[in-house]
């Protein structure tokens, strides 16, 4: 795939100026997914949005080369790496539209969970597995009429003997249709089937092959296309005892405290696909004549301000998290900012570029498509400014 990079070190050449402020184990991330999409054709890329495919080789590879649990510890296989780290790779992987780059955010996403509270076994279970490339992990929390609200959720859990029974169906499952295990977020109900007194929403570990699980609608989606989006749907499903996550009715806690640092990986994902348009809007602009290009310098230099902005949050929040003390606002700023300076930037490059922003090969089209979905996913940007105001005003 084309890049930008530098001719000395292997890194990107956009990112010059911030290459002090990395640590070398940083820089050594960032080198990593730079050679990594390089060894992805373009037609490959392409193909895997056309078709809409997931790639479970590159999968697979990423997590041999140490991305797959980056930012853990190496108690369980993970690769020690900080969050500024995986900001890094996914800020890149989104720049070259790398075909497993949300699968990868997510997978990371759904162990930090297990990490976090999970017990022995359960971490024994699943994270080493996670890290090494043999399972993938999705989220299950959306549903139909629950996305961004907790509260809503209707899928249920019932406790009958060593098992719980789970009810309901989650929809819009990055990477379900593929995954091994699924972090699943359910409302627990009394023995009798009553809601009144319950501990409320639990987090479940679930596995594909327990019984009463299935793979519902796949979804041919505008954007974030090869990523086995999906319905999951439980029919009495059976789900041991012991995969119950946390304690019972903590599960919006759970959800929650992994969802902040989600929020963060996809400013990072977002800030690499502005980065990307406005690396295709360079290279059309500078290909153009000089009186053209000096009607364009304005808009340029405007698209420019918006990429570094969004880059400059979402770097601030990762430096927040690895700080231990990750701040919810700071990640939603970050993911407003860095989503809508994707969707404009890509909005705009397509207009500077004009027929030629519409050709697969400047990928344009592909990150337009996908900027949009960043608005959306992991709590829509009216919703992350809405927490942010009650933030100041509670």
């Amino acid at each position: 795939m084309t890049s930008t990079m530098s001719k000395t070190d292997g890194l990107p050449a956009h990112l010059a100026k911030h290459l002090s402020l990395f640590s070398n184990d940083q820089k050594k991330w960032l080198a990593k997914a730079a050679a990594f999409a390089d060894a992805i054709s373009l037609e490959e890329t392409k193909r895997s949005d056309t078709e809409n495919t997931f790639r479970r080789d590159l999968f697979e590879a990423a997590c041999k080369d140490g991305l797959g649990a980056l930012p853990f510890p190496s108690t369980y296989g993970g690769s020690g790496g900080d969050y500024l780290s995986f900001v890094l790779v996914n800020e890149e992987f989104a720049r070259r539209c790398v075909p497993v780059m949300s699968s990868l955010g997510v997978h990371v996403l759904c162990q930090e969970p297990v990490y976090k509270h999970g017990n022995e076994e359960q971490k024994q279970r699943y994270l080493p597995n996670s890290a090494n490339g043999k399972y993938l992990a999705a989220f299950g929390l959306t549903e139909p009429n629950a996305g961004s609200d907790t509260a809503a959720i209707a899928t249920t859990a019932k406790l009958s003997g060593d098992e719980y029974i789970l009810n309901g169906t989650k929809t819009f499952i990055t990477s379900g249709a593929s995954a091994d295990y699924f972090i699943v977020m359910s409302r627990l109900l009394n023995e009798d089937g009553s809601k009144e007194g319950s501990p409320g929403i639990t987090a479940f570990i679930v596995e594909k092959d327990f019984k009463g699980f299935e793979i519902g609608q796949k979804f041919d989606m505008l954007g974030m296309r090869g990523y086995s989006t999906c319905e999951i749907v439980f029919s009495d499903c059976r789900v041991p005892k012991a995969n119950i996550l946390g304690a019972p009715g903590d599960g919006r806690k759970v959800a929650l405290g992994s969802l902040a640092k989600g929020r963060v990986t996809i400013a990072a994902q977002a800030t690499g696909w502005a980065q990307g348009a406005l690396d295709a809007a360079l290279k059309v602009v500078s290909a153009s004549g000089a009186a053209e290009r000096g009607q364009l310098d304005y808009l340029i230099g405007g698209l420019v301000l918006l990429v570094e902005s969004a880059r400059a949050l979402t770097y601030q929040a990762a430096r927040s998290v690895d700080s231990g003390e990750s701040d919810v606002t700071l990640a939603a700023m970050a993911k407003i900012q860095a989503t809508d300076a994707a969707m404009k930037v890509a909005t705009e490059a397509i207009s500077l570029a004009q027929e030629r922003g519409l050709e697969s090969d400047l990928l344009l089209e592909r990150i337009f498509r996908d900027a949009k979905a960043g608005q959306i996913y992991e709590g829509t940007n009216q919703i992350q400014r809405m927490l942010i105001a009650r933030s100041l005003l509670k």
